[in-house]
């Protein structure tokens, strides 16, 4: 489905959404807060969503999230860069960041949203084939096309500089609408649980959780940066990890009674 997502998106901005039918469907399911009257509707459905199964926006529909995978998978082709990844706790920046984002939104900085919404940062890049998509941001307050599509092809080289090291480091710890649904998803009805008598403690899940957010010592998962791509829950070898709307207790006792 991301892979879907990907080449629809990117036959719209590099094509047309003329091109079929499914590329202008693929822009049209973007989250755009910066075009909030026209998106609104379909921001509420994707919180609804979120709330139901989790960030599957940024696993599926998201291009920004599948190009960080694209540089995921070079990642472990490569015997330099290929280390396995380890919990890294959650970063303090990132609700500043969706402050900061939110408030352009609402006094109408768009300048902020142009370079840091996923959508927005794919459709400047783009901008260096097609400058009229740069031409209806950027040239709405007065700059050129040419600065839209240096800031995308910067903003990408970044992202797969942090994919390279963090892998998914750009969602979960800088892109404002990543931790927007993050804080949806804390209380999503389906959610990825680990069961403590089936771990094996092996260390697969946490090795290869491209979110850096399960902690095999610690028992933790963290609802919130976990991005759905389910490597978690394939590479367990016991089946501990599952995708489940209910929450898992022990089963084997702590204290054995006489």
């Amino acid at each position: 489905m991301a892979a879907l997502f990907f080449a629809a998106c990117a036959a719209c901005l590099l094509i047309g959404p003329h091109v079929h039918p499914m590329a202008r469907a693929a822009s049209q399911l973007q989250i755009v807060l910066s075009s909030a009257s026209a998106t609104a509707l379909l921001s509420l459905t994707w919180l609804i969503i979120t709330f139901l199964l989790g960030r599957v926006y940024c696993s599926t529909a998201c291009p920004i999230g599948t190009f960080s995978d694209m540089f995921l998978r070079l990642r472990r082709r490569s015997t330099r860069l290929n280390k396995p990844f380890r919990y890294r706790s959650r970063a303090p920046w990132a609700i500043h960041i969706l402050w900061v984002y939110l408030l352009c939104v609402v006094v109408g900085i768009v300048a902020v949203p142009f370079v840091i919404e996923p959508w927005n940062i794919a459709r400047n890049a783009a901008s260096a084939v097609h400058p009229e998509l740069a031409l209806s941001t950027w040239g709405s307050i007065g700059i050129g096309a040419a600065v839209g599509a240096a800031i995308g092809i910067l903003s990408l080289i970044v992202i797969a500089i942090l994919s390279l090291w963090h892998g998914r480091d750009f969602c979960t710890r800088f892109c404002p609408l990543g931790t927007a649904l993050g804080y949806v998803q804390k209380y999503s009805v389906m959610h990825i649980e680990l069961d403590p008598d089936k771990c094996i403690s092996c260390g697969k899940c946490e090795e290869n959780c491209r979110a850096q957010c399960i902690s095999i010592k610690d028992r933790i998962i963290d609802e919130q940066r976990c991005v759905r791509c389910f490597t978690c829950v394939a590479d367990c070898p016991t089946g501990a990890l599952r995708y489940q709307p209910n929450r898992n207790r022990p089963t084997t006792p702590i204290v054995n009674k006489a």
